[in-house]
């Protein structure tokens, strides 16, 4: 009986199984990020050169988006449905195109070095960017090289790289700064020793590709190839820069005035980035996974809204948590130091602004899917385009303003992701993806403020506030649901 009652449908152990693993890896890099500007700031020790170095990590974290021109994203895609072709053709395509835009983008960036160093006053900022260019270059090969093993669904594969990519990146951050070279300053170190990790990175995943795919890396470059490849890819692309641009931009534009904010502001999105990797988790999945059942709507549509409930089933706790303890988790990371008297605020907002963006992201992500990307690129544009109008005017004057004009972006593009889910008569069922998960953490949030009236009392209504929200959620689950779940191969 009891087996019974806890029996999992075939897309929630596929759903649970691959999450989890992508949600270790993910854990993990924000893990090793976060304990890098952990020991960066406590080895500087002084928030000015702290906010220098953190501000080199958004411009490089911006320079990266602009990768691949959608050859990564086009490549899962294939993978997805024709696996031997892919093997056969569209990953040499993708390597080498993808390579090439990699080479073009390292020399644009070394030309525009010396603009950026004038327009941030800091001088050591270009020989830094000019260094980096190399880095850029083995990014994209890496980028190709885990987008295959995404594609098959070798999720295993695909988180221990991004393990071995931040692992490496992050020790170049840390290297950079025990070990200067010669007459190197401190950004240009950086940018040496990220480069070396880069460089191990490919060599690495370059072998592995080789061992598990045995792709024909030489050949033809057939146009029809390249040019269904981009047709597809591009949307993709240009919506992945438009949602993730917005974060460095709005961190760019407080540093071009106070270094110090931009230490502030990074060590709030370390924080939020824990609960960001949940979204980034289900995206990974849900791409391939509902691209395998594009034929069938409606399978693609029950694995669509599976994959926005349990992504909701795990978001919405941890971002009502954050919310409520904002300055407790930032003090305990990095310390007193570095909590100014807006940091709560800052914190707040942008856990909202991750939980709102979740929309538009797993959206874009379901309807890249079954085939249709130009939503990810709108949407996003959506999400950015108050973030571009106003931030650059408020910023250097009122940082908390220019964290809600980016919060707010979010919140409208959520609502641009549902209405774009009708336009192409692919609506999700709302209430089950978006309902339902919020019940428990509204009783876990009840309780919890109810305790803080308690005084010694309220670390009890802490506990009860999460046995009631883990107990909610399993009551909920095991109501049954309407529909069936359809047998696939993937879902085994």
């Amino acid at each position: 009986m009891l087996n019974r009652n806890v029996m999992l449908t075939d897309t929630q152990r596929f759903l649970l199984r691959n999450v989890s693993i992508i949600v270790l890896g993910l854990f993990i890099n924000q893990m090793l990020q976060t304990v890098g500007s952990i020991v960066l700031a406590r080895v500087l020790d002084d928030p000015t050169k702290f906010g220098q170095v953190n501000l080199l990590l958004q411009i490089f974290g911006m320079a990266s988006l602009f990768l691949n021109v959608g050859f990564n994203s086009s490549l899962i895609y294939t993978f997805s449905r024709k696996p031997i072709e892919a093997v056969q053709t569209n990953f040499r395509v993708a390597f080498f195109g993808s390579s090439l835009f990699g080479v073009i983008f390292g020399i644009v960036l070394a030309l525009l070095a010396p603009t950026l160093a004038n327009y941030y006053q800091l001088p050591e900022l270009k020989g830094a960017l000019i260094l980096s260019s190399i880095m850029f270059v083995f990014n994209s090969m890496i980028n190709i090289g885990v987008a295959s093993f995404s594609g098959n669904r070798d999720f295993g594969f695909q988180a221990f790289f991004m393990v071995i990519t931040t692992t490496l990146a992050t020790s170049g951050t840390v290297v950079g700064v025990l070990l200067p070279i010669g007459s190197l300053n401190l950004l240009e170190n950086i940018s040496v020793w990220m480069s070396v990790g880069a460089i191990l990175t490919a060599l690495f995943i370059g072998w592995k590709v080789e061992r598990v795919h045995n792709p024909k890396w030489f050949g033809g470059l057939p146009f029809q190839e390249v040019r269904s490849m981009m047709a597809y890819g591009l949307p993709s692309w240009a919506g992945n820069i438009a949602k993730a641009f917005q974060q460095p931009f709005l961190v760019m534009m407080v540093g071009s005035s106070s270094v110090i904010a931009v230490g502030y502001l990074s060590n709030g999105f370390r924080i939020t980035g824990f609960i960001g990797i949940i979204t980034w988790a289900f995206m990974i999945v849900t791409f391939p996974f509902v691209a395998e059942s594009a034929q069938d709507l409606k399978e693609s549509k029950h694995r669509g809204t599976s994959c926005v409930r349990y992504n909701n089933i795990f978001l919405y706790p941890l971002t009502a948590l954050i919310c409520l303890y904002p300055d407790q988790i930032n003090g305990f990371l990095f310390g007193e130091s570095f909590t100014s008297g807006d940091s709560a605020a800052y914190i707040r907002l942008m856990a909202l602004g991750v939980l709102f963006s979740s929309v538009g992201r797993l959206g874009g992500s379901i309807l890249a899917g079954i085939g249709k990307t130009k939503a990810n690129f709108w949407v996003m544009i959506v999400a950015g385009i108050f973030v571009i109008a106003i931030v650059p005017f408020i910023a250097a004057k009122s940082p908390v303003l220019a964290v809600c004009i980016y919060t707010g972006g979010w919140a409208v593009s959520a609502l641009a992701m549902i209405g774009f889910f009708y336009y192409e008569k692919f609506p999700l069922d709302w209430w089950k993806a978006y309902g339902q998960p919020l019940l428990p953490t509204i009783g876990m949030m009840a309780i919890m403020e109810a305790g803080s009236f308690a005084r010694s009392w309220y670390p009890i209504f802490i506990v009860a506030g999460l046995i009631g929200l883990l107990i909610l959620t399993i009551m909920i689950e095991k109501r049954p649901h309407t529909g069936t779940d359809v047998h696939t191969p993937a879902a085994r």
